[in-house]
């Protein structure tokens, strides 16, 4: 299984710099909202692909847990670590392994590269 995990944090790498490196102008937008846009594409068709023989959802909440815990398994080969609402009613979702966040270090030095959100 540490084969198709490193597989994928290849291919993961490869895509960040494939549209990092793509000449065009204003980049630091461009690359931000191409990534969000794949990211969302694939997500998007996962969910399909995954519910598609599921009843449908009661509510927001079940929906939440869904994710939090047959999404996420499926994807990561975990359950999210905590799901709350903070103070505005949004859903935080807290994963303190992520696969695609433990590489990075924790100093500041990606601060820079990372989206402000």
């Amino acid at each position: 299984m540490a084969d198709v995990e490193s597989l994928f944090e290849f291919v993961h790498m490869e895509i960040v710099a494939y549209f990092l490196n793509k000449p065009g102008k204003n980049v630091d937008n461009d690359v931000i909202q191409n990534l969000e846009r794949l990211g969302f594409g694939v997500g998007q068709r996962l969910v399909e692909r995954f519910t598609k023989d599921s009843p449908r959802f009661k509510d927001e909440l079940e929906i939440m847990k869904y994710i939090c815990k047959d999404f996420w398994t499926a994807v990561y080969k975990k359950q999210i670590d905590n799901l709350r609402t903070n103070h505005q009613g949004t859903y935080v979702l807290q994963d303190n392994s992520f696969q695609l966040l433990t590489q990075m270090s924790d100093g500041k030095q990606y601060t820079e590269d990372a989206p402000k959100v």
